[in-house]
């Protein structure tokens, strides 16, 4: 199995072995783990249409048996149709008031409050866990030591770590 690097200028370089930096390693972590959750939201974005709802009232529900949900109940038209739709809690829009609306065209029931936390609070959510979990590896130095380098290659042990050369003098 060959690993296939993509150059600035179009070229494709396969190796077997790839050695990175510390730095690195954690880079291609983070963008093969953590920015498909921002490329699906990007995707829908481009895909939604913009409408303007109205809020109906504030709901409240169970999530489970023990702990209450709250949230909006939203309608908006298309096309001469009424689509209605729960949006998230604790909205400070009155019943009556107009409220952006996101939704996509193929689809008016996938629909969202057009505000940050309707768009893209859920995916901050997805995505920060292994972000974090990412950057609490990258600082803890048992982990992948500082000065040392990730080889990576394409069979097994998939990930390895070389030392740093550096002696470290105790004295």
């Amino acid at each position: 199995m060959y690993i296939c690097v993509m150059r600035m200028d179009c070229k494709a370089i396969c190796v077997n072995t790839m050695t990175v930096s510390k730095p690195v390693f954690f880079a291609l972590l983070f963008i093969i783990l953590v920015s498909p959750f921002w490329a699906v939201k990007a995707f829908w974005l481009m895909h939604s249409k913009k409408a303007l709802g109205v809020m109906e009232f504030a709901g409240r529900g169970l999530a489970g048996e023990q702990i209450q949900e709250d949230y909006s109940v939203i309608h908006f038209s298309v096309g001469g149709d009424t689509i209605r739709f729960n949006g998230l809690g604790n909205l400070f829009y009155k019943p009556g008031t107009p409220v952006p609306v996101r939704y996509q065209a193929d689809n008016v029931y996938d629909a969202r409050v057009d505000i940050f936390a309707g768009i893209w609070g859920d995916t901050l959510v997805y995505s920060g866990i292994p972000a974090l979990m990412l950057l609490a590896l990258f600082v803890h130095a048992r982990v992948v030591p500082w000065g040392s380098r990730v080889r990576i290659r394409g069979r097994r042990p998939f990930v390895t770590i070389v030392p740093s050369s550096k002696k470290i003098g105790h004295g």
